[in-house]
């Protein structure tokens, strides 16, 4: 296995590196055939909220968006159109 260590923050490495663990899609292309996709390694996504970073995992990601929660907001929605009028 080769090994790259990142001290020298002056390398497009690091540049590639960082926008992979900001969530961006980085393809390594050769002769215009993609060969090499950077992925972060970590189980959980990292959200900013705008002044604090939180660390979500991916089983409480996805239960956000469970038919019970879609639900829950539907009739939160309701209400709130409710009283609009």
């Amino acid at each position: 296995m080769l090994e790259v260590h990142i001290e020298d923050r002056d390398t497009q490495i690091f540049q590639l590196m960082q926008a992979a663990l900001a969530g961006e899609h980085v393809l390594l292309f050769s002769s215009g055939k993609p060969l090499v996709r950077l992925t972060p390694l970590s189980e959980s996504a990292q959200r900013t909220t705008g002044y604090h970073s939180l660390d979500i995992s991916v089983d409480e990601l996805d239960a956000a968006f469970s038919p019970e929660v879609d639900a829950e907001v539907a009739a939160l929605f309701s209400l709130h159109a409710g009283n609009a009028s």
